[in-house]
């Protein structure tokens, strides 16, 4: 992996994990538990799995749910899903 490939996914996961905790003017880092999240969430993204099912997915990752997000994490799903797709 070279070094451009590290920083890339390092802006990339810190991106997501502000999305994931939530974005507000000021904030520039999210905590650990996001941040955990937003490795597992890329991982389910960028994953071959990639198919009808992927949002659900990722709004229980955020949400920590067993099958029962949250609106504000599907929310949360739906813009991280955009990000990363742009």
């Amino acid at each position: 992996m070279n070094t451009t490939t590290i920083t890339s996914r390092s802006a990339l996961l810190r991106e997501a994990s502000l999305t994931i905790c939530g974005r507000r003017e000021g904030k520039t880092k999210a905590c650990n538990s996001c941040l955990r999240k937003a490795d597992a969430a890329l991982r389910v993204a960028r994953g071959s799995e990639c198919g009808r099912d992927l949002a659900p997915r990722l709004a229980d990752i955020i949400c920590g749910s067993a099958g029962q997000p949250c609106s504000t994490c599907w929310d949360k799903a739906t813009t991280l899903l955009l990000e990363l797709h742009e």
